[in-house]
């Protein structure tokens, strides 16, 4: 490709992002271009890139040999994908009868994923598969020295979504610990939770608490610690017929709205309101799960096995002492909905967990599906399904960050979209030509900076494009004996024009 006619021009700078950023490299070597409504378009280059990043996670994958299918159900994110789209689940009750179709892969590639559909006879098996297509990925990144921390993401029955995390400083938020390894993205973090001494329960016993609305005013006109009381909080869930939810964590911890909401299998959750909540029989401020009604309750898992908690009695100015969990109110869910934060115990090993920016490249998960198939004993059971992705544009984003060399990029030689930047200067026009002739007929895919611009210019354009190979020719290499061929990261060398070919060939 003639760099004259390559659509997409070099940038001096972008100020959208730092330089520790990818995105800065992949938009000023015109591989990418970012708009400020956040929007994103590949430019010709940027198309190289994909191409040959999408070639060799395919070849990762050969053990597998997954089939090609469109399967426009699995574009969705990795949070939204808990359970079969219900256009999916038709579609492999219609062709997935009998144990004779599996197990089966089916590989779904979009403009920037590549999603692996496994279905087996059991969703152990299915969760091997697609844990084993996530292991090719990473390790296909480690390769071209993108190296992915393991992570993980959102709950999900069973087990959760397992991430390969590029450390970076744009992405999402996660907390992880540097004693153990454990991360997780934010809103599903765990942490580390007490273990409540055992006490005998005592009686329920109300109690004037005037004022005490809050929990720190309740701990402190009680003189009791926040970790002997029950906050509750109050939700409405976003469907066409809202529900009340009522959520009950300890004093001293919060609530994660994200948790509460994948558990119910609801998109979204918004604050109830007052009428919503007196309605259910419950008074703000001095609220409890006792004798509520209309309403779903929803218990963090240490409320159980902390006695004697201090709770609201559902009348203004009083609360319940001695509150305790089976015997004065039960719950229709109970399930880690504590928000973790940095600072807070690691859920693996106790140390504190800090708080950084990742990108998450690798994922796979299972899925839960209703479709069912017969037996090889003629009995119905239900299909396994798990899914493996790579996100492409995060890979790209990070490898770039990798990549930075100096003022521009250094593509790993795999991933390159060209592997030679050939370089005409003045007095090696003819020279030049003649390369742009021969590399290809050797094998080599060339970029020629056939352009009317100075030696500085055409030298910058090349570190910021970052192909493996520079090979420049100008009255001055011809004058030494040839071309000057420089490997990106390396010392440049006088090679004879008819041995250039051979020379990049030979150097590995």
């Amino acid at each position: 490709m003639r760099l004259s006619r390559l659509f997409g021009q070099m940038q001096k700078e972008a100020p959208r992002f730092a330089p520790d950023d990818g995105r800065h490299w992949l938009e000023r070597g015109a591989f990418i271009f970012h708009h400020d409504d956040g929007s994103h378009a590949w430019l010709p280059l940027g198309e190289c890139l994909l191409a040959k990043l999408r070639a060799y996670l395919d070849s990762a994958l050969a053990e597998v040999n997954p089939q090609s299918a469109h399967l426009p159900w699995l574009d969705s994110p990795a949070d939204a994908l808990a359970k079969l789209p219900r256009g999916l689940e038709a579609m492999l009750s219609a062709h997935v009868s009998s144990y004779r179709h599996l197990p089966a892969a089916l590989l779904h590639r979009s403009a920037e994923t590549m999603t692996m559909l496994a279905l087996t006879p059991s969703p152990e098996s299915a969760v091997m598969q697609s844990a084993a297509a996530h292991d090719l990925w990473q390790q296909t990144l480690n390769h071209l020295g993108l190296l992915l921390l393991p992570g993980e993401g959102a709950p999900l029955h069973p087990g959760r979504v397992r991430i390969g995390f590029a450390p970076s400083p744009v992405g999402e938020e996660t907390l992880t610990c540097s004693m153990c390894g454990y991360r997780a993205q934010k809103p599903w973090a765990r942490r580390q939770k007490p273990r409540p001494q055992p006490e005998e329960p005592k009686p329920l016993t109300a109690v004037p608490t005037p004022e005490a609305n809050t929990i720190r005013a309740l701990a402190d006109f009680l003189g009791v610690p926040e970790s002997k009381t029950a906050k509750a909080v109050f939700f409405s869930t976003v469907e066409p017929k809202p529900r009340v939810v009522f959520a009950v964590v300890r004093g001293d911890m919060q609530v994660s709205e994200a948790k509460i909401a994948r558990l119910l299998g609801v998109e979204a959750l918004q604050p109830a309101a007052e009428e919503q909540i007196r309605a259910i029989g419950a008074v703000p401020g001095y609220a409890s799960p006792i004798g509520v009604r209309d309403c779903i309750v929803v218990v963090d898992d240490l409320i159980p096995n902390s006695p004697n908690l201090v709770a609201g009695a559902n009348k203004s100015g009083y609360h319940y002492i001695n509150v305790n969990y089976g015997r004065d109110f039960q719950a229709d869910f109970i399930a880690d909905i504590v928000k973790a934060e940095a600072g807070d115990p690691c859920p693996r090993c106790g140390a504190p967990l800090s708080a950084e920016f990742a990108l998450p490249v690798v994922e796979s998960w299972p899925l839960r599906a209703e479709a069912t198939y017969l037996s090889r004993e003629g009995k119905e059971q239900v299909l396994g399904v798990a899914l493996a992705r790579v996100d492409l544009y995060a890979a790209l984003v990070a490898l770039a960050a990798k990549s930075r060399e100096g003022t521009g990029l250094a593509w790993p030689r795999r991933l390159a979209p060209y592997d030679v930047h050939l370089i005409a200067l003045r007095g090696g026009e003819d020279a030049a030509e003649e390369l742009y002739r021969t590399l290809p007929q050797a094998g080599f895919d060339v970029l020629y900076d056939d352009r009317q611009a100075s030696a500085g210019v055409k030298f910058a354009a090349a570190d910021l494009v970052g192909l493996p190979w520079r090979v420049t020719v100008g009255k001055r290499s011809l004058a030494n004996g040839g071309a000057e061929v420089k490997p990106r990261r390396g010392s440049p060398s006088i090679i004879p024009l008819g041995a250039v070919a051979d020379f990049i060939a030979n150097s590995g």
